[in-house]
């Protein structure tokens, strides 16, 4: 009994590190801007599935894979809940607006009279 708790801790925990690192890779492409761009897919409940999969690269039916295996331990629960909330307020706030190298000026005015 013992060695097979033991043997599912370590599945789940080397499928956990391997989505880890899988959503590591993706949000490295992203920021340093060669991450692809892939069209929107449908949302099933609340998004989340989709948002992160179109954020870090990894196919949709990857991430629902990995929600619905790790559902039944809360643990996948807490986080859809916990991303819905920040996939909510990262689209509340807006872009920060991109500074101006110098502010803008009228240097010269020409006028004619005809």
């Amino acid at each position: 009994m013992q060695q097979s708790i033991q043997t599912s801790v370590l599945i789940l925990g080397t499928l956990a590190l391997i989505f880890g690192i899988w959503t590591l890779i993706g949000l490295l492409k992203r920021a340093f801007g060669k991450a692809k761009q892939r069209p929107r897919r449908k949302k099933i409940i609340l998004g989340v599935c989709a948002d992160f999969s179109q954020l870090v690269g990894i196919p949709l039916w990857v991430v629902r894979l990995y929600a619905l295996l790790y559902a039944p331990f809360l643990v996948g629960i807490f986080f859809y809940l916990l991303y819905y909330l920040v996939m909510r307020l990262r689209k509340q706030t807006p872009p920060p607006l991109a500074p101006t190298e110098r502010p803008l000026s009228v240097t010269k005015m020409d006028t004619y009279h005809y």
